[in-house]
């Protein structure tokens, strides 16, 4: 322990000086990774050309893996929120289970549509949906609202090709077929923990929602053009499926054919997403009250600094692998018998509680974890799980989201933190004991 003193101490000062830029100081994520990880570089002896060089490379190779799938989820979530694309998915749950089961048809209609689409915009645009189905139903808008969050935020921490779930795979270099199918396996128990929850509430007095005075509103427009819920949903599963079909076929060809390689080349991330988004572009067209050009601009202000945040973090992680901090955490961790699933899961928690988001905690952690994972002997698909599991943890007013559900629903701060800080963490935990129980089988 002792010859590892000072890398760890440097690595647990980095983590700190991090924080307190990001929370404290309010400076943003982008600059704070890159301020750091440069601190952190020289105070731990690394040659000043070498510092700058692992800065470059670790930014360059984080979005050379996931930039271009982060800049074209966006684009397909954007698309399909300006066709209303996602309320048609909405209402075809709502037929197919009956209204008697409209708390099932909500939780899967989060769970679904936060695949591609951000859970704050998803939650925005559902808020007057869900009023509207409380009025219809007699349901209580606090357990529409939970099963609506809590179906969504599984797939969001969990499914690419959101951010962080992108960052993980592409930090970790996880098999993107793989990675996408157990993420969806994973994320089911802890989005439906959010339909319990929401019987649960449904009881308490106390967690009813009044109606708010001044609250935000989003107008429907009931008379506008809408494509059908089946298109609507082809289009929000096709590329999913896409890289689903080229991993599982392409892996049953034989090698070094053509139409191996063709398959491949479809199921590649980049290619399918890209596929996506011209379908959609093609098929929502005769929907969309803008241009197809003004939603493309307005999908790449949103993903520019997402998307240096996350080549921040590729740049502090590389810092950290180059320096040999995370070969002396690898040797701590031994000498603990901590498992690097539990490593990823805690510290992605600890994270987001610091700094409030999802994305962030868990871009760090993936760069922090990554050159450990061989060393560790870990299978790097449930240490990524693990990491998207926490990132879904400890939500607190120091999150934006919190804010957005706390306002857009009418709830106090104190129902949302029972109706969503606690919740969802409760999530985050069945997804990591779900993904315990799969390395153990593994």
């Amino acid at each position: 322990m002792n010859s590892h003193f000072y890398p760890l101490a440097i690595f647990v000062v980095s983590i700190t000086v991090l924080l307190f830029a990001i929370i404290r100081l309010k400076i943003n994520p982008f600059v704070s990774l890159l301020v750091v990880g440069l601190l952190t570089g020289v105070a731990i002896g690394m040659p000043l050309d070498e510092v700058t060089k692992q800065i470059s490379a670790g930014f360059g190779q984080t979005l050379g893996s996931i930039g271009i799938v982060i800049g074209l989820g966006i684009v397909l979530g954007n698309l399909l929120a300006e066709a209303r694309a996602t309320e048609q998915i909405a209402a075809l749950i709502l037929r197919a289970v009956g209204k008697k089961n409209a708390l099932l048809a909500v939780n899967l209609t989060g769970y679904l549509i936060c695949i591609p689409v951000f859970l704050n915009a998803v939650f925005i645009i559902y808020m007057p949906i869900l009023r509207d189905i409380s009025r219809k139903t007699s349901l209580p808008l606090i357990s529409l609202v939970t099963a609506l969050v809590i179906g969504g935020f599984a797939t969001h921490c969990l499914v690419m090709p959101t951010p962080g779930p992108l960052a993980v795979m592409g930090t970790l270099n996880l098999p993107s077929g793989q990675f996408i199918g157990w993420s969806l396996l994973v994320a089911l128990p802890p989005a439906l923990l959010g339909l319990v929850a929401a019987k649960y509430l449904m009881k308490m007095p106390q967690m009813q929602i009044a109606e708010p005075v001044g609250a935000v509103e989003v107008v429907v427009e009931e008379d506008r053009k809408k494509p059908s819920g089946g298109l609507s949903l082809l289009l929000l599963l096709f590329p999913i499926l896409l890289i689903l079909f080229g991993s599982v076929v392409s892996e049953m060809m034989p090698k070094g054919t053509t139409s191996r390689q063709v398959i491949a080349f479809l199921g590649d991330k980049n290619v399918a997403m890209l596929l996506g988004v011209i379908l959609a572009g093609v098929l929502l067209r005769p929907y969309f009250k803008k241009t197809f050009e003004e939603l493309i601009s307005e999908s790449g202000a949103s993903a520019g600094l997402l998307t240096l945040i996350v080549g921040a973090g590729g740049s502090f992680g590389a810092i950290i692998n180059g320096s040999g901090i995370a070969a002396a955490l690898v040797e701590w961790l031994s000498s603990m018998n901590m498992s690097l699933l539990m490593l990823g899961f805690v510290l992605t928690a600890i994270l987001r509680a610091a700094q409030g988001s999802a994305t962030v905690a868990a871009v760090t952690t993936s760069s922090i974890v990554a050159p450990m994972i061989a060393a560790a002997g870990a299978n790097p698909i449930t240490v990524g799980l693990a990491i998207c599991c926490g990132s879904m943890c400890c939500s607190f007013p120091n999150d934006s989201g919190f804010w957005v559900i706390s306002r857009f629903s009418g709830m106090t701060v104190g129902q949302t933190l029972r109706a969503w800080t606690l919740v969802s963490t409760m999530s985050g935990l069945i997804g990591m004991a779900l993904t315990l129980l799969i390395d153990l089988t593994w």
